[in-house]
């Protein structure tokens, strides 16, 4: 299912900041899984691997919006 929204340039900041804040923390738990240690909030998943995906996926929904945005900015 696919849905499109309509939101002003402010209202898209804070839905990408709150994208790469949810990044972040997955690629933080990545590297506590890596490491052992952690600098910041980790999630609480099964495995790096999960930890990982999740990233992923946070960082390509983020890439689809920027991308979708760039011709209005």
């Amino acid at each position: 299912m696919k849905i499109a929204v309509v939101l002003d340039d402010i209202e898209w900041g804070q839905v990408l900041d709150g994208l790469r804040c949810r990044a972040e923390i997955y690629e933080e738990t990545v590297r506590y899984y890596e490491s052992g240690y952690a600098e910041s909030e980790i999630a609480e998943v099964r495995d790096e691997n999960e930890a990982r995906k999740l990233a992923d996926l946070y960082r390509n929904i983020i890439g689809k919006i920027d991308r979708a945005l760039v011709p209005r900015r």
